[in-house]
């Protein structure tokens, strides 16, 4: 039986800058390091102001609540597995200021094939598990249901290794790796009617 080390992140920037999140370390669960968090808010800017984020494959939430602290006006959090949601929830629940927010358990590439909200989304976080060539399906499903707002943003991490093609309708505005993996910012350019 494997012993899980506890693991600690902290939120980099805004207005909960410090706070730290404490989670069990294992092999499911690969927070975003705080090198590429920076990374991430130095291409998007500090200042998420009325942005509807989404983070898909929330595990820690680490970059919902980086959205959170940034000023974001709704953040919904996608995670399949039952313990990770409950944690993120417990963490938004000790948070002073309640922002609006919503909590799915379930398998993130279902979750956008079924999504008929309506909601379109600023700017959506996935950083699937590596080596399940999970990406590209998600990519061309989240075009297919249209849930970028005009402008839309991705923020996706992958293995470096793998062959990414960018759809057409998605401009690739920054990539960078460190270590084995990629961060790239892509943002829509045409939405279909």
């Amino acid at each position: 039986m494997k012993k899980e080390k506890k693991g600690e992140i902290r939120i980099i920037g805004g207005k909960w800058k410090g706070k730290k999140i404490y989670f069990d370390l294992n092999d499911d669960l690969r927070p975003t390091p705080d090198r590429a968090k920076e990374t991430l808010f130095n291409w998007l800017g500090q200042d998420l102001k009325k942005m509807y984020c989404l983070d898909l494959f929330s595990g820690t939430g680490a970059l919902g609540f980086e959205a959170f602290s940034r000023g974001a006006e709704k953040v919904t959090f996608v995670e399949r597995n039952k313990e990770y949601l409950q944690k993120i929830k417990n963490v938004y629940l000790e948070m002073s200021e309640k922002a609006d927010c919503d909590f799915f358990c379930a398998e993130c590439l279902e979750w956008i094939q079924n999504n008929n909200s309506g909601t379109k989304y600023d700017l959506i976080f996935i950083d699937p598990p590596f080596n399940k060539n999970l990406i590209h399906d998600l990519l061309a499903a989240i075009l297919e249901k249209k849930l970028l707002s005009k402008n839309g943003q991705i923020y996706f991490e992958f293995e470096k290794k793998l062959d990414l093609e960018i759809p057409e309708s998605l401009n690739l505005k920054k990539k960078k790796s460190l270590g084995k993996k990629s961060y790239v910012l892509a943002e829509v350019t045409c939405l279909s009617s």
